[in-house]
């Protein structure tokens, strides 16, 4: 399966899903897909988190937390449910508020060695 019906595939799992993107650590984009109804810029949204996701595991690692594995950003319009998949990838779910973020959740952890084999 390519990279974007495997992405294709997850956001229809999961109700309310507004995207699911595969990042590296410098924030760009691997491969996305959004739905097309939205009154706020996803992509942005996402690039911004990257950020701070990034600060996020050089955090746990100083402490000697562990390496993170996943981190939910609530917001009053949409929640992120971001998960590492490798030192290189990371996974981000967009969902309404009211959407399904255990589902959210599910797909990304049961999809994540999909996804970075499907990166190669």
């Amino acid at each position: 399966m390519q990279l974007k019906e495997l992405l294709t595939s997850m956001l229809h799992q999961v109700d309310g899903g507004y995207a699911v993107m595969l990042m590296g650590y410098d924030c760009i984009a691997i491969d996305e897909v959004i739905s097309k109804d939205l009154d706020f810029d996803v992509q942005a949204i996402v690039v911004q988190f990257g950020t701070v996701i990034n600060e996020i595991r050089n955090a746990t690692d100083l402490l000697g937390a562990g390496e993170m594995e996943e981190s939910i950003i609530t917001t009053t319009n949409a929640r992120v449910v971001v998960r590492v998949l490798s030192d290189e990838f990371f996974a981000a779910f967009v969902i309404a508020r009211q959407g399904n973020l255990g589902k959210a959740r599910f797909v990304l952890r049961s999809k994540a060695l999909q996804l970075v084999e499907t990166v190669g």
